[in-house]
């Protein structure tokens, strides 16, 4: 193969991977966020057992705030992007056990469609002061 065309082809690669990274939306971290919503990051917790929706806040695809009935908050990481939550009306859990955990599921609905989105990690939020 000709050094010419290694070359070019290497300028090529180049050039599609500084366009990639330009186009890359500079997001703040996740506790700026929860910053942003009045709230500082707390410890992981393996169960909620009150876990009936008071509240609840969109942080982003991944990440939302719930409120329980017990005034507790709780910051929910979700395995894979939910776009549902950008439109959801309404906010429901499908626990496996008494107890929501990281094996359970996120219900988003509105008027036009219901989606279910896995848990990863549960966390505790508190007020900021």
């Amino acid at each position: 193969m000709n050094l010419q065309y290694i070359k070019i082809g290497l300028a090529q690669i180049l050039a599609v991977s500084l366009i990639g990274c330009a186009l890359v939306k500079d997001e703040p971290a996740l506790d700026e966020r929860l910053a942003e919503y009045g709230y500082r990051p707390g410890e992981s917790v393996e169960a909620v057992d009150a876990y009936q929706v008071a509240n609840w806040q969109y942080l982003d695809d991944r990440h939302l705030i719930f409120t329980n009935n017990n005034a507790e908050h709780y910051l929910l990481s979700l395995r894979k992007n939910c776009i549902a939550l950008r439109s959801a009306e309404q906010l429901a859990f499908k626990p496996i056990s008494d107890a929501l955990t990281r094996i359970d599921d996120v219900i988003a609905s509105n008027s036009e469609a219901l989606s279910r989105c896995e848990i990863e990690t549960i966390s505790i939020v508190y007020p900021s002061e």
